[in-house]
């Protein structure tokens, strides 16, 4: 079919190790988007600790994937299958969501520990994010919008600023705040830093 496509008198190699790797990732992604139905997404918590106090000053949420069959998965065995898919704007608003049912649960509680959030490059600009964003902060009024806090990776804000830049200040106007995780590892450049609103670093080893 490749070679079809690419026009005629031609040939193309099977890739016999590509094709394996290819339908592994198909499969993976069906069970990821089966996974979203059934629910098996959990939340860990990982604290932020000010070591001058002592204090836990809030958390970064980490999804984790509590399959029946190969028990609890970390991120790194199926985030890369749908990065890029769909699935990762769809996962996403989940981790939203259930981000800010616990701060809401966690306020009922008298507990107040803000939570900071991955978001993809990816579904950080769908067209609907900000859009999207509002209306689950509608779904849990009681919850301080500015308790939650978005972690965008430099390199992926860096791919197209003006809108990347675009879309923070639309979710700024909601009262969410921004960081810029792993900063060291692009261009590192601090004239990006009048461009990119974020109000926190996360500096890169």
């Amino acid at each position: 079919y490749q070679a079809k496509q690419a026009g005629k008198n031609r040939y193309q190699l099977f890739d016999v190790a590509q094709d394996i790797s290819t339908r592994r990732r198909v499969e993976s992604r069906a069970r990821v988007a089966q996974a979203l139905l059934q629910n098996e997404f959990v939340l860990h918590f990982q604290p932020k600790v000010n070591l001058r106090l002592g204090q836990v000053v809030g958390a970064e949420v980490l999804v984790r994937w509590q399959d029946p069959q190969r028990g609890l998965l970390a991120p790194g065995l199926f985030l890369p299958d749908i990065e890029g898919h769909a699935l990762s704007a769809q996962l996403g608003d989940w981790v939203l969501g259930a981000a800010l049912a616990q701060l809401a649960d966690w306020q009922r509680a008298g507990i107040h520990l803000p939570l900071s959030v991955n978001i993809s490059a990816h579904h950080l600009q769908q067209p609907h994010f900000v859009g999207r964003l509002a209306e689950l902060l509608r779904e849990h009024p009681h919850v301080n919008p500015a308790d939650l806090e978005l972690e965008v990776l430099e390199t992926s804000a860096l791919e197209d600023i003006p809108r990347v830049s675009a879309i923070m200040r639309g979710c700024q106007a909601l009262g969410v705040s921004f960081a810029l995780d792993d900063f060291g590892t692009g261009y590192s450049s601090l004239t990006y830093l009048k461009r990119l609103p974020a109000s926190v670093l996360k500096i890169d080893q």
